[in-house]
């Protein structure tokens, strides 16, 4: 297990490429928080690595408030020590036009 005993934040981790990266993570060792602006998406993933043998938590985090980005890490960092691993998996978008 390369991941043993490493804590990693996946932003994005409730669905798509997140999910599948929290699964990895998880499989390989970390404790991983699945982080998701959709808690519930984020909690079923954080579920189904659980039900697989691996270790973590679901937050919600919107990653284009400064703030809630802020909240996330200062909370994880509090309840586990430290972060290892942080994936910017989620994005957001502001619509417009380019010209």
């Amino acid at each position: 297990m390369r991941l043993q005993d490493k804590i990693a934040i996946v932003t994005g981790g409730g669905s798509g490429i997140g999910h599948a990266t929290c699964l990895t993570f998880a499989r390989e060792g970390a404790y991983v928080v699945v982080a998701d602006k959709n808690l519930a998406a984020a909690e079923a993933v954080c579920a189904e690595l659980v039900k697989a043998g691996g270790a973590g938590e679901a937050v919600e985090v919107d990653v284009a408030k400064s703030a809630s980005v802020r909240a996330m890490i200062e909370g994880v960092a509090g309840r586990k020590g430290r972060l290892d691993i942080l994936v910017n998996n989620a994005g957001y978008g502001i619509a417009g036009t380019v010209v």
